[in-house]
Parts: structure tokens; sequence; C-alpha cells
């Protein structure tokens, strides 16, 4: 394990506010993990996150996000709401406690440990990371905000999770995780477009290769803020395409069903969600460097986000599909087909 893998648990630390901030209402931060297991036909996306002044009682909110998607099944999970001022935090290291989910680095590994009322309601899950990580800290504007952010593009999950009556054990399960921290209102100008993959299915893990895009832009998506495609060859970052060298957009509409979470947002904003697009390419150039990416939906669900401008929501579209990536870096060619996760945001 390199040393930037074994310093994860100092690298990836909490970053709460200090008391008093004047900018502590808009202050949040998150932990993100994804699951792509091709075995059992299981989808997870994991997330804690708090909100606001959280060294108060009643000034901040913490969430979870449980969602699982199960080939054949569809979704299950949902989102659970506290008070921020309960989360557990360690400022010196990777340690975060939210209501009944427990996030540590421990051995090298992440242990993720959920336990919920409705279904899923067992988590017990261990991420090896197998690719260095890459810690973008350079407050990238956000709206009238800023947004930091560290990514472990590819790990190993290990355990089980309880889904009803059914134990899904994992091994090895194709794995992402992110950290996202800093200070922005949701409903202000800005959206996002983010996705990963990993050649999991053909590639032995030393050439395995692990891609992540990110792009951040007004809420119309004409203004690029940020735009990378990161690429890691076995555990080392090899390229990353930048800006002008890339072209991405959003093709025709998800036909599927469109669950929307909490459930009640159905009645506060009745009608169907039609901001999920049917497909996604993304183009990359730079000198000999190359990859075209062909990503294909076919399970979607909107998380609905009560704007802090003004009133309504705003959607976050959580997709699955299956991506084709073909082209060539670094004199190496790359072609490879596999399951992916994709979040549109405006």
């Amino acid at each position: 394990m390199s040393d930037l893998r074994a310093a994860l648990g100092v690298i990836d630390r909490p970053h709460p506010p200090r008391r008093g901030e004047s900018d502590i209402a808009s202050y949040k931060e998150w932990y993100h993990f994804n699951v792509l297991d091709t075995v059992s036909g299981t989808d997870l996306i994991v997330n804690l996150s708090v909100a606001g002044d959280v060294t108060r009682a009643g000034g901040g909110d913490a969430d979870l996000i449980v969602l699982c998607h199960r080939r054949g099944e569809g979704w299950h999970g949902g989102i659970d709401r506290f008070d921020a001022a309960a989360v557990g935090f360690d400022a010196r290291s990777l340690r975060f406690e939210s209501g009944p989910a427990r996030i540590a680095f421990e051995n090298g590994e992440y242990r993720l440990q959920v336990e919920r009322t409705d279904t899923p309601a067992h988590i017990d899950l261990r991420f090896a990371p197998r690719t260095d990580p890459l810690l973008l800290w350079n407050d990238t504007p956000l709206g009238g905000g800023r947004l930091n952010w560290l990514i472990v593009p590819h790990l190993d999950a290990s355990g089980a999770i309880d889904i009803g009556r059914e134990r899904i054990v994992l091994d090895d399960a194709c794995a992402y995780h992110d950290h996202n921290w800093g200070h922005w209102r949701w409903g202000d100008d800005f959206g996002w477009e983010w996705g990963f993959c990993a050649d999991e299915r053909h590639a032995a893990a030393s050439t395995r290769t692990t891609l992540v895009f990110d792009r951040t832009s007004d809420r119309q998506g004409d203004v690029s803020l940020e735009h990378t495609l990161a690429v890691w060859r076995g555990a080392t970052l090899a390229k990353v395409f930048t800006r002008h060298a890339l072209r991405c957009r959003r093709e025709g509409r998800f036909e599927g069903d469109v669950r929307r979470e909490p459930g009640a947002t159905c009645l506060v904003a009745p009608g169907a969600v039609v901001t999920v697009p049917r497909g996604f390419a993304v183009s990359s150039r730079d000198g000999a460097d190359w990859l075209d990416l062909d990503y294909r939906i076919d399970a979607a669900l909107q998380v609905s986000v009560p704007r802090e401008y003004g009133f309504g929501l705003v959607g976050l579209n959580e997709t699955f599909g299956e991506i084709v990536v073909r082209g060539e870096v670094g004199g190496e060619r790359i072609a490879f087909a596999a399951r992916a996760c994709f979040e549109f945001l405006g």
C-alpha cells in the first residue's frame, strides 16, 4: 500500500466548522460510498451528510441516505434525518457517527456500518483502497460558495447487506468513495455532472483502468467552472484531461420509472421527473491521448433537496447503467465495458 493510501485515516478527516464562524449556516460536508456488485446485481449508494451549525442543538441537520438497486427488483432504501449536533466528529482522524451509521478508517480500510429499521436494515462493509486518492482542496466555486473534494476512485468492498430476509454477501465488489466539504446553499446558481467506472470485468488489478468524470457549472450547464476526466492505471493516477480537452453531452430522456426520495416529495411537487437523460457521452482529446465514453442508463432515482434560496426543490438525479470506454492513454490502448454510476444536478 502506498503512503497516500495508508494516510487516508488522517487525510480523509472531517472538516467541521468552528463555533461562531460567519458563514457557518452554509457549511456542508458528506461522506459518499458507491458499490457496483455485478455478481449479485446490487448497486448501492450510502451518503452521510451534515449541514448548518453543527456546534449547537437545532442549528443543523444530518442526513443518512441509503439507496440500493437490485437487478429485477428495483429500488430499496430511503433517507433518515437527525439533529447534526448529535453527530460524532473527530477532526484529527476519520471517525464519523450519525444516528445509526458509523464510518471509520481501521487497519488500512474504511469500515461502514449501518443499522436501520427500514430495508436495507443492516450494512456492514469494509472498503480496501486499490488506487491512490486524489485531493482537490482548491475551494472550487459553487454558486456563491465553494467546494472541496477527496476521491478514492477504486476500492474492493467486502461484507454483508441485509435486504428483507435476504443477506447479500459481497466479496471484493467494485466500489468508490468521495468526501466533500465546503460552504454553499442549495438552489444557488450551480449544477454538476459526475460519474465513475472501473475495468472490473477484464483487467488485472495492476493494470486496471479506473475513470472519474467531474463537471461543475452554472445551473443551466452553460458555463463550466471545473471540468476533468481523471484516469488511473492500476493504483496510479496516469492522466487528467481538463477543460478544453473535454466535450460532454446528455442524450435523450430516460423513459423508465424514476422513484423520488423522500416519498413526500410527490405531494409537495407532483409530476414526473424529466431531467434524467437516456445517455451521457464524453469525448477527451489531448495530443496522442484520447478517450470516448458512452454511458446508457437503466436505473434512476431523484433525491429532492429543499432550496435555501426561495421556494421549491433541487433534484439530484442518481443513476446506474452500462458504459463503454475506448481510447488510448500513454501509448496504451483502453477498451472495456462496465457497470457505472453517474449523478446529474441541474
